[in-house]
């Protein structure tokens, strides 16, 4: 695990993705390794986004482009860059994710970030399904992975899914588990939910039917 400190508020962070020892950093999970082992917690939340004006194609369309440009959470809270949107084209299994947690702010000041890594194990791209599934990679906090899905459920919604199961990937953050490391990321996931839904309600405000 990486610390950053004192970082500028909107850091560039290309660097590290187009990094080898970033992109090759191994996975840190493998399917089937919650059946090996205690200690892994899986968890599911769905978010309902409803848009009365436009039909169940648009809002997925619209939610799937947020998702590709992974623009579904805010700054304040981690920073976020892709290889596949660096590289200008649509993510691929393999692609690395970079993230900068901010995990001590002071205002505009980040005072305490963690720098870590994910990479695509599975991109699902179909007419009405949509998933990313992320994996942990080597010095990441937590081992484990994440599904963000997309499918439309009726004529004017659609349902965003985040599916995970992880633990805490080293004795540091398995000591801090209960007051940071699982505060953390269910602050990270309920901010992605809310961000998603008010983002595609904000895109298509202007749609009419």
């Amino acid at each position: 695990m990486r610390f950053a400190f004192f970082q500028p508020t909107d850091p560039d962070d290309s660097a590290f993705v187009e990094n080898p020892a970033w992109r090759e950093r191994p996975f840190t999970y493998t399917q089937g390794d919650e059946n090996q082992s205690g200690g892994w917690k899986n968890d599911e939340w769905e978010r309902e986004i409803k848009v009365s004006r436009a039909d169940a194609a648009t809002i997925f369309d619209q939610a799937r482009a947020r998702l590709i440009n992974f623009d579904i959470i805010p700054p304040t809270i981690m920073n976020i860059t892709t290889q596949w949107n660096l590289e200008g084209r649509l993510p691929q299994q393999g692609d690395v994710i970079f993230q900068r947690t901010h995990l001590i702010r002071i205002g505009n000041l980040h005072v305490v970030d963690v720098l870590s890594a994910t990479r695509l194990g599975e991109v699902v791209d179909e007419a009405d399904y949509f998933s990313l599934v992320y994996i942990a990679t080597k010095g990441h906090p937590e081992k484990g992975f994440s599904r963000y899905s997309l499918h439309p459920n009726g004529e004017h919604r659609v349902i965003f899914k985040i599916e995970t199961t992880s633990q805490p990937a080293n004795i540091l953050t398995k000591l801090v588990s209960p007051i940071i490391t699982r505060r953390t990321q269910l602050k990270i996931t309920h901010s992605v939910l809310d961000t998603m839904e008010r983002g595609v309600i904000m895109d298509l405000s202007g749609v009419s039917s």
